[in-house]
């Protein structure tokens, strides 16, 4: 266990002797949580990503079954299938993973799969393909999300809603609304304090939903990202498209929900072998996200 872990785990410890008999505060609750996630060093799950969206012209109910395993510092490997009510017999496969040495990203319905320029580049990439999956424990376990809020620090004022029993585990439902949603809620384990259930309202917050702007840092990621050179072009494009997305996803009027359950926890020895995915026979390797094919 490292020294950061260390810390991490008295915190935890602490904490909990403070909240042993239920005398807890959601602030407490998700400061545990936090902590226990620093305490561990592998993670391991099973999981499902349902979603109902209705954006006033069109409604898609949508399944995604994933599974993840994730070591600190940056070593991840998430799988997906997808399967949504506008195309019932159709299964949308795909991986995001990375060795520690070079991450990469799979897209089943193309068959192909890309090197990608970071880990940021690789997690956003994935986030939308996968529910959302790759990004709310991910966010809270590995390294290169340290410089961002994590999902706890967009709740407005959270509440303890209630308790509940997930897999026949209780949990606190710590619920509020959001930067990003009328209302999110998270089913955290009175045991472990992990995450066991994460439900959103894709309804925007009154006042809209805030996004962070990004940085040149992020700008010139993204264009990487793409196959891109970084000039001041591609870097003024890149600004455009940003710009243009975040008008879009602000001016939408999008209602439903998206709920995500963790199921077989664990936190298991791990070797870089784990994180190796051999994608399927025929896949196309490309040297970018948008580039050409690998020669």
């Amino acid at each position: 266990m490292t020294k950061k872990q260390l810390i991490a785990f008295s915190a935890l410890m602490t904490l909990c002797l403070q909240g042993c008999a239920d005398d807890i505060t959601p602030s407490e609750i998700l400061e545990l949580a936090e902590a226990a996630y620093k305490s561990m060093d592998t993670y391991k799950a099973e999981g499902t990503v349902t979603s109902d969206i209705d954006t006033g012209g069109m409604k898609v109910n949508a399944e995604t079954s994933f599974s993840m395993v994730l070591k600190k510092p940056n070593l991840y490997l998430i799988t997906w299938a997808q399967t949504n009510s506008a195309m019932p017999s159709m299964s949308q496969s795909g991986a995001v993973w990375s060795d520690g040495d070079q991450p990469y990203l799979y897209m089943g319905r193309m068959n192909t799969y890309s090197k990608m320029g970071s880990d940021d580049a690789a997690l956003g990439g994935a986030a939308g393909m996968s529910g959302g999956a790759v990004v709310t424990v991910p966010s809270l376990f590995l390294s290169t999300f340290d410089e961002q809020p994590g999902p706890f620090a967009r709740l407005i004022e959270p509440q303890i809603e209630k308790t509940e029993k997930i897999e026949g585990e209780d949990c606190y439902v710590v619920s509020g609304s959001s930067s990003i949603s009328k209302e999110e809620s998270f089913w955290i384990s009175k045991k472990s304090f992990v995450i066991k259930k994460h439900h959103r309202s894709l309804e925007a917050p009154e006042g809209g939903m805030a996004i962070p702007e990004m940085t040149d840092e992020q700008l010139d990621a993204a264009v990487r990202a793409m196959g891109q050179e970084v000039t001041e072009e591609s870097r003024k494009n890149m600004a455009e498209m940003v710009k243009a997305s975040r008008s879009m996803v602000k001016n939408m009027d999008m209602k439903g929900s998206s709920t995500e359950v963790h199921t077989d926890i664990s936190s298991p020895e791990l070797s870089k072998i784990a994180f190796k995915y051999s994608p399927p026979e025929g896949a196309v390797l490309k040297e970018s996200l948008f580039g050409g094919k690998n020669q």
